[in-house]
């Protein structure tokens, strides 16, 4: 049930946008999210930092693009949230000495401090990555391909990278395990 929760709003984005507008599914996306976080909630789900900054990002954007009709707002709002965390995973490591990638995984998986800073680079180059891309097509693509690219592109950029990484993580182990 959580699952859903998380992908609740942005179905509904896509739903609402191909039944009315750009404006309405805005609206809609910050339902969403609102009731995402009260969901979570209700079934005792842990709500990190994540559960709260993207919902402040999703209503603060959305209320601009509400109040101003214009969609550049909602637009940006995708590269904001991947260049805050490229920003949070480069300050973690370079000022707090830190690595969240390897704080997260590191209890599963045993690798050495530099495949694990190898991994957190490889994800600030993917944020900053898809920042940019979703800036691009924000700009000069048609309002329904940046949808597209935002519902759709984004998920599956996600995913081939997640895999990427995973691919990595499960060579190195085998390689370690062959040394062994």
């Amino acid at each position: 049930m959580a699952l859903l929760l998380e992908y609740l709003p942005i179905i509904a984005f896509f739903v609402f946008y191909k039944m009315a507008d750009i404006y309405v599914a805005t609206g809609v996306l910050m339902a969403g999210t609102v009731l995402q976080v009260i969901g979570l909630k209700l079934l005792k789900h842990p709500l990190t930092a994540r559960h709260w900054i993207l919902p402040a990002v999703v209503l603060v954007f959305g209320s601009i693009t509400l109040l101003l009709h214009d969609d550049w707002f909602i637009k940006m709002k995708v590269s904001v949230i991947y260049i805050a965390l490229a920003l949070f995973l480069l300050g973690s490591i370079l000022l707090k000495k830190r690595n969240p990638i390897k704080s997260l995984r590191g209890k599963d998986i045993e690798l050495p401090d530099i495949i694990w800073l190898r991994l957190t680079y490889a994800w600030i180059i993917y944020c900053v990555a898809l920042a940019t891309v979703n800036l691009y097509i924000a700009e000069f693509w048609s309002q329904e391909a940046w949808v597209n690219f935002k519902v759709f592109g984004i998920l599956i950029a996600t995913f081939i990278f997640i895999l990427c990484t995973e691919l990595y993580i499960n060579k190195f182990a085998e390689d370690k395990e062959n040394t062994d």
